[in-house]
């Protein structure tokens, strides 16, 4: 399977969102004793942050040339 037809899987996003959206559920309960706003920024931060580099990661490894 080459490259630009394993990127188009809509199942190689699973892991990148749903870390996000584990890792935003995680600070929103974790942190009851914060202002709502600002919880509601740091799970906003968390969310980009986790999926960017876990989308980051699989995008790097289509990159690279496969023999």
């Amino acid at each position: 399977m080459e490259a630009g037809q394993r990127a188009k899987q809509p199942q190689r996003w699973i892991i990148p969102i749903g870390g996000g959206l584990s890792s935003a559920i995680l600070i929103v309960i974790a942190t009851p004793h914060v202002a709502w706003f600002l919880r509601a920024l740091l799970a906003m931060v968390a969310f980009l942050y986790i999926a960017g580099q876990s989308a980051a990661y699989l995008w790097h490894d289509d990159a690279e040339p496969r023999d």
